[in-house]
């Protein structure tokens, strides 16, 4: 039987070079380096490992499946939720005339949410977490700091990786170091993968798809297809040397392991 953690958690931070200051060399900025995503089987048997009832992780994860779901009907209805995880509620973003408001609302231009805020006890384990910190400066090649949304592409938080997740449909901007993308071979592209759940969706794109394509920003269109809230893997894929002409003998990789949809 597992035993509940005795020790801190430990919070791994990358530093990457932030490349949109002006005069300053050396400022980094830094943001997480995340794990495997976890499902809700993944935390069942977590619980079912703890507890002295030898209870089926199966029916943990059927159990919290329901639950999720009863949240999700209830937010959707208009109710806010407060959980040991934090609060949540429903938001909505729109601009209508007052005549409009009379028919039914033209649902393109109506975009509902859940706004969520950390609980007391959540912001306690983020306080009192143990830091390291990866200093990645002195990667060789391709070196990808964010990817945010064309509109968020010169916003300096963003470029800090503070970013909003990108809607379907909406151009997206990786924000880089040497990452101008080009060279031989069926694999020179930009590739996204998703991450959460099984499905392993993939989507390609060739170099005649990246715009805009320079040594400090990739850009390419996130599918209309992709759901909300997904998250998803970037992989850059370029045999272009540090000064964006020469090619290399060998094409370079590197890879964000997630953003949101």
């Amino acid at each position: 039987m597992a035993k509940e953690p005795t020790q801190k958690a430990k919070l791994v931070l990358k530093a990457l070079d932030l490349a949109l200051t002006q005069n300053i060399k050396n400022d980094c900025y830094v943001q997480p380096k995340l794990q495997k995503c976890l499902n809700m089987h993944d935390l069942a048997s977590e619980v079912a490992a703890l507890s002295t009832r030898q209870e089926d992780p199966e029916e943990i994860t059927r159990t919290g499946n329901q639950l999720m779901e009863r949240m999700m009907w209830y937010l959707s209805a208009g109710y806010s939720i407060s959980t040991p995880l934090g609060y949540f509620r429903p938001t909505s973003q729109g601009v209508f005339l007052e005549n409009e408001l009379t028919s039914a609302l033209d649902r393109k231009r109506l975009k509902l949410g859940v706004a969520y805020s950390a609980s007391k006890q959540m912001r306690q384990l983020l306080d009192e977490v143990e830091i390291d910190v990866e200093i990645q400066k002195s990667v060789t090649g391709p070196q990808l700091y964010s990817v945010v949304s064309a509109q968020d592409a010169q916003n300096p938080a963003a470029a800090r990786g503070e970013d909003r997740a990108i809607e379907a449909g909406q151009t997206c901007i990786i924000k880089g170091k040497n990452i101008k993308v080009g060279g031989e071979g069926d694999q020179i592209g930009v590739t996204i993968q998703r991450t959460d759940g099984d499905s392993g969706e993939k989507f390609f794109f060739p170099v005649s798809k990246l715009y805009p394509n320079t040594a400090m920003q990739v850009g390419f269109v996130l599918p209309a297809s992709v759901a909300d809230g997904s998250v998803w893997s970037v992989t850059l894929c370029t045999q272009l040397g540090s000064n964006g002409t020469a090619l290399l003998k060998e094409p370079r990789t590197a890879t964000i392991s997630d953003f949101l949809s």
